[in-house]
């Protein structure tokens, strides 16, 4: 059965490191209205997913040195623009970063050229991601890549969509995907054993939509938007939808940067309930 066990914040300060059980790591760092999250697998791999605005380069820098992350194992960048690509290239100019996946989509965006310039320097060449790819990190860790399935002309239509598989527990990573993007997905995939699913698109009311989150049925999710931001993001109706199916929400506009680990048989946090 799938559960989450909600912690008290102020008892749980140790780090992963310090647990007897090693544990897979997910952090969804408050970048205000973006996405950027560092997810740390037991075998101490790093992987971080976007890099939030142009400005939110500090918070990620100073959030990698409170996890201890000096390498990075690979960046993806799940769509070109710049709320989620736009402090990237500066994480690739100061950190050691093996790879960097992107979707098979080019903009003319000066967040995308410096991204792409940050890589030619460190000669890092960027590689593509399609639905049906995978990425074994750990033994018992396998990423599989849900979208795109071919090259949209919208950006948010190429995000990288993926499935991350530990143990007896499924975490759904969906950048900016769209309900096409979605119905596509759970018409191609069986995803009826996902506990944790991040929020698309900062919670827009044109994701998330019914048919997806019944066909997911996720116990947690994740939001990540910046506190009273001009698109109202998370929409009420997106947040209804999650009520609807009885899925614990939380959020980086009331509760800050979230954290979450998993032995690969219960999901726990130490972000303090909304």
């Amino acid at each position: 059965m799938k559960k989450i066990i909600v912690l008290i914040f102020i008892i749980i300060t140790l780090s992963v490191g310090c647990s007897k059980t090693p544990s897979l790591s997910i952090h969804i760092i408050d970048v205000g209205q973006g996405d950027s999250i560092l997810i740390q697998t037991p075998n101490n791999s790093n992987i971080l997913v976007d890099g939030g605005n142009e400005d939110s380069s500090l918070i990620i820098k100073n959030f990698l040195k409170s996890k201890k992350v000096k390498n990075i194992d690979f960046i993806i960048a799940t769509h070109p623009d710049t709320d989620h690509i736009g402090s990237l290239d500066d994480i690739i100019d100061k950190f050691d970063v093996s790879k960097v996946y992107l979707p098979n989509k080019e903009t003319k965006s000066d967040s995308y050229y410096n991204l792409i310039q940050s890589c030619n320097k460190k000669s890092i060449n960027p590689q593509y991601l399609s639905r049906g790819d995978i990425i074994s990190l750990d033994s018992n860790i396998k990423l599989t890549v849900l979208n795109p399935s071919y090259t949209h002309t919208d950006n948010n239509s190429n995000s990288i969509v993926f499935k991350l598989d530990y143990n007896n527990k499924s975490f759904l990573f969906t950048g900016d995907c769209t309900y096409e993007n979605e119905i596509d997905i759970i018409n191609n995939f069986n995803l009826e054993d996902v506990d944790f699913l991040k929020i698309s698109h900062h919670g827009s009311k044109n994701s998330s939509s019914q048919e997806f989150l019944y066909a997911v049925s996720p116990d947690v999710a994740a939001i990540s938007c910046g506190y009273d931001n001009q698109y109202n993001h998370p929409h009420k109706d997106t947040l209804l939808r999650l009520t609807q199916t009885n899925t614990k929400v939380y959020r980086t506009d009331k509760q800050g940067h979230l954290s979450f680990y998993s032995d690969g048989e219960t999901i726990t946090t130490t972000s303090p309930p909304k």
